[in-house]
């Protein structure tokens, strides 16, 4: 057997070594799925469960890979974010969904929210921001990179 989260398959790991998280990339935009692709697949503590285009496809893949986390893009076709992640949640309810969008508006932020998302990421993070929320860190960050459900939960906007 190779080392490697890549090759990682479940049960194989030894007892008392963590296992990567797996990932499930969700954008209708090829580039930035590849890109967030290429970045996670460095980091060895995680592993691309897969990428998906839209809502049916997230929905289909995270149904058979049981990712840990998703990265789910607000602004898709078919219902964006908000759909995909009310469809995720449905076949996976532990999964942890950050929400990863160039908007940073308190109604799209308080609609994801509600449904279910753990964090919302702004694409114009640091990767490093991304990274460490998708380990579910709380990352020191400029203001708007990240908003967790309890900052809108207090705010007047909420």
């Amino acid at each position: 057997m190779t080392d490697g989260p890549a090759f990682v398959e479940l049960g194989s790991w030894r007892q008392g070594e963590a296992r990567p998280l797996s990932v499930l990339i969700v954008d209708d935009h090829e580039a930035m799925r590849e890109s967030i692709r290429e970045i996670l697949e460095t980091d060895p503590t995680l592993t691309v469960a897969g990428a998906a285009d839209g809502v049916e496809s997230a929905i289909g893949l995270a149904r058979v890979t049981q990712p840990d986390v998703a990265i789910v893009d607000v602004n898709m076709p078919a219902g964006g974010g908000w759909a995909a992640a009310r469809g995720l949640r449905t076949v996976c309810p532990g999964i942890r969904m950050i929400a990863y969008s160039s908007f940073d508006e308190a109604l799209i932020t308080r609609t994801m929210m509600a449904a279910g998302i753990s964090a919302y990421v702004t694409k114009g993070s640091d990767i490093a921001v991304l990274i460490a929320v998708i380990h579910g860190e709380h990352p020191t960050c400029e203001p708007g990179e990240v908003i967790w459900p309890r900052q809108r939960a207090t705010a007047a906007t909420w």
